[in-house]
């Protein structure tokens, strides 16, 4: 677990992620938007107005998400919080419900297509669940870790960009879209579960010697100061 919490205290790896999730993100309201067919294993072509719904509403779920989990700017400015946290769960609800619609159109099998289901599945519950403890169980830590994992779940699209790339010039596009579909989302929530139970640790650590608190820098993925009574008052007056 040093590793992981060497990992999640890097502001390099937070840097890198926000850099993949923007270029990632752009690539999808540009390249895909402006393009009328796409090659396989895309083939959506009966309802591309759908597909372009989540080329917009997937890049923007991944671009405000980078910044929801930035201590810093969640601090100093709240309200922005707040909104690009409705804005991106309004995307994701609506990505969510565009992918359903076309992913059955997906090539190369039930593999991908059946894995893509699931995917949507577990990104749909992990927000649902996120937002009931943020809006009606008024649990801070609880809302974060939930939105933690509904992130990773986002990053799929990132992760699926990278086994591609690995995959597809040894193996071709079809084994490597197989490959990538099936197994982009596990890692990433084996990653969620790991950076949430260090997080967890450090939480209880903190919490059994309030005299010395865990310095973690950057990001509110990896932050490891627990938040006083009255700051947790103060957060969900905000929220």
């Amino acid at each position: 677990m040093k590793i992981i919490e060497n990992w999640i205290k890097s502001k390099c790896v937070y840097h890198s992620l926000a850099i993949s999730a923007i270029l990632i993100g752009l690539y999808g309201l540009t390249y895909r938007q402006i393009t009328c067919t796409w090659d396989k294993p895309f083939t959506w072509l009966d309802r591309p107005a759908l597909a372009r719904i989540h080329f917009i509403t997937g890049p923007i779920v991944l671009i405000f998400g980078i910044f929801q989990f930035n201590q810093n700017l969640r601090s100093k400015y709240p309200s922005a919080h707040i909104w690009m946290g409705r804005i991106y769960s309004l995307s994701n609800i609506i990505s969510i419900v565009s992918v359903f619609t076309i992913v059955f159109d997906c090539a190369y099998g039930l593999v991908p297509t059946i894995s893509l289901i699931v995917l949507n599945i577990l990104w749909l519950i992990s927000l649902a669940i996120a937002i009931y403890f943020i809006t009606i169980k008024r649990c801070i830590i609880s809302h974060k870790y939930w939105m933690l994992r509904n992130y990773q779940l986002t990053c799929s699209a990132i992760t699926l960009r990278i086994i591609l790339g690995i995959f597809s010039p040894i193996l071709g596009l079809e084994i490597a879209y197989k490959i990538a579909t099936s197994n982009c989302y596990v890692w990433n929530i084996i990653l969620a579960e790991l950076i949430i139970r260090k997080l967890n640790q450090i939480q209880q650590a903190n919490q059994n010697n309030p005299q010395s608190v865990t310095q973690v820098d950057n990001s509110d993925i990896t932050k490891g100061k627990v938040e006083s009574p009255q700051e947790n008052i103060n957060l969900q007056e905000q929220a």
